[in-house]
């Protein structure tokens, strides 16, 4: 009797052993990483055009960081100018400075390189033109904004909305 009571014994430990591998993998697979990025689940380019106050391809001419004000943190900036191609929304002019945080978890647009032709999709406040991750802004090559209803099925080719 105590021999099948041993027995009990290491099976559960074992099980519950299991059980607690497979709930702290689950965890780290479903919670994703940290990001006080959030985008809007689902949302495609239409939706990103129509809430953007201006779309137009550039060559990024030049990336400058700003530091900001040293007693305001996280007001760092990323100061991107483009020599303007193709107005497709709003109006904007031949060179244009966008802005952008440092920060990806803010929600920053930090991978852009100068040299390369975007389609950037851009909101403005105080006469200063912003983007951000969720805003749409793409490599250019990937044709121009897709205005109109999208397909389920289909996806326009936006950049990624997660933050490292």
């Amino acid at each position: 009797m105590q021999e099948v009571s041993l027995i009990r014994s290491r099976f559960l430990t074992r099980a519950l052993a299991v059980l607690a591998v497979t709930a702290a993998l689950s965890t780290g697979v479903f919670a994703g990483s940290a990001s006080a990025c959030q985008c809007y689940p689902g949302e495609q380019e239409p939706q990103r055009y129509a809430r953007a106050h201006v779309v137009f391809t550039g060559l990024l001419l030049t990336k400058v960081a700003d530091a900001g004000s040293p007693n305001t943190p996280g007001d760092d900036l990323y100061r991107y100018t483009f020599q303007v191609g193709t107005e497709y929304k709003g109006d904007v002019p031949a060179t244009v400075e966008v802005v952008t945080t440092q920060y990806a978890t803010n929600c920053g647009l930090t991978y852009l390189a100068v040299g390369v032709d975007y389609l950037v999709f851009a909101t403005t406040w105080r006469d200063v033109y912003q983007t951000r991750t969720c805003d749409g802004t793409r490599l250019a090559s990937g044709g121009p904004p897709v205005t109109g209803a999208v397909s389920a099925g289909a996806t326009a080719a936006a950049a990624p909305c997660t933050a490292a």
